[in-house]
């Protein structure tokens, strides 16, 4: 079961990770790409994508949609994310949250959720 901060994430269409090097690529002039100098200088960073649909009752979906905006609230302070896939606990920051709600179907919502695993400062 996926759930980021102790909230249950419902049925998880989708989870894409992403994991970036940071590198920094300097071609050389006259050059091909063979001959680029890189540099892995910054580190490496993961975004998270989780598609989804939440069903319930429309106050269990309103519930769910605050308390996934509640989190970010400007400050956060980072939150666990267990993924349904690996089933492994990362440390989240939310960094897009978008949900949509059929107008014909009122008890379920379709979401997306972009995280950033990290600490905050």
């Amino acid at each position: 079961m996926a759930s980021i901060g102790g909230k249950d994430l419902g049925d998880v269409k989708s989870e894409s990770s992403t994991k970036s090097s940071g590198l920094f690529n300097m071609p050389l002039p006259y050059s091909d790409s063979d001959a680029a100098l890189i540099m892995d200088l910054m580190g490496t960073s993961r975004t998270i994508t989780v598609d989804g649909v939440k069903t319930g009752v429309v106050a269990d979906l309103r519930t769910f949609v605050t308390d996934i905006e509640g989190i970010m609230n400007g400050s956060q302070s980072g939150s666990t994310f267990v993924s349904s896939w690996t089933n492994v606990n990362k440390s989240v920051l939310i960094s897009d949250f978008t949900h949509s709600k059929s107008e014909a179907d009122e008890s379920k919502i379709s979401y997306t959720i972009s995280l950033i695993e990290g600490t905050a400062l």
